[in-house]
This record gives C-alpha cells, sequence and structure tokens, in this order.
C-alpha cells in the first residue's frame, strides 16, 4: 500500500454474514454504514432464511443497538440481535473470516480502484466456501458488489 494515498472514490464497508453452523462466509459492500443500508442487509439476510429463527451479533454497530426504526425491522423480521459487549470483538466468531479474508486478499495489494478492490475480496470468499463446501449455501446469494461481474472461474 503506497505510504501517501488518497481516497479520490471515499472509502466502502463490507457488512459480513458468517453462518456458524454451515461455515458459510458473505457479505456485501455499501458505500455508507447507516440504518437504511443495514435495514437493506438484514432484509436481504431475511431472503436467504425465510424459514429459520435468526440471532444476529450486530458487531462493530454501536449507533443502531436504540436506534428504534433499526430494532422494529428486526422484530418485523422474526430477527434477534445480539449486540457485542464493548472490546468483545474477539469473541465474535466472524472475526477469524475477516482476519483471513484480509490475509489472503488484501495482504501486499495495492489496488487503485473499489472494483479492484471488491474482486478481489469476492474471489477469495468464493474460494473459502468451495473449500467449506458450502459454494451454494443460501447465504452466498448475499455476496453481491455493485458495478462488477461476481462470476470467478
Amino acid at each position: 500500500m503506497r505510504a501517501t494515498y488518497t481516497r479520490h472514490e471515499g472509502i466502502e464497508y463490507f457488512l459480513g454474514f458468517y453462518d456458524v453452523h454451515a461455515d458459510c462466509f458473505a457479505g456485501h459492500f455499501v458505500k455508507r454504514k447507516r440504518v437504511v443500508e443495514l435495514i437493506t442487509a438484514v432484509r436481504r439476510l431475511r431472503r436467504c432464511y425465510a424459514r429459520t429463527r435468526l440471532y444476529v451479533v450486530l458487531d462493530n454497530l454501536p449507533h443502531v443497538h436504540d436506534h428504534p426504526r433499526f430494532l422494529r425491522e428486526l422484530r418485523r423480521l422474526r430477527i434477534t440481535p445480539v449486540f457485542t459487549p464493548t472490546d468483545a470483538s474477539w469473541c465474535n466468531a466472524i472475526e477469524a473470516q475477516f482476519n483471513q479474508a484480509k490475509r489472503n486478499a488484501l495482504t501486499d495489494t495495492d489496488d487503485r480502484t473499489h472494483p479492484e478492490h471488491r474482486r478481489r475480496i469476492v474471489r477469495y470468499i468464493r474460494y473459502r466456501n468451495r473449500i467449506a463446501g458450502t459454494p451454494t449455501h443460501p447465504l452466498t446469494r448475499m455476496l453481491t458488489s455493485r458495478n462488477i461481474t461476481l462470476e470467478v472461474h
């Protein structure tokens, strides 16, 4: 990574989802991490698990624990939120997945655009799910990104 770089295109966030029972990792990219984007994400998540009671660990999202619109949407979707205690991210199972993704997809890279960066992350996650035996798990439908073709062969 260049020591002096600028973010002409701004930054992006990866909202990650990990099914601990199936060992499937997925997510999607957003430009901002506001309640609107989080509601869209949990709606997409619910479509992946139509008839299942969901418990979603909300880590690193301190601004949503008391947001009435977000909590109302979770209740409507039959999703139980589980908030991690302050400074306890290390006990969240998805952290290991993020660390592996970072190590395998981003170490020693210098992507100049968001689509390059996204493509590299998506390629790793698809590879990881294929090795784990979950390439067709419903959660993998979450793995989308704007402006790029995600079919990786």
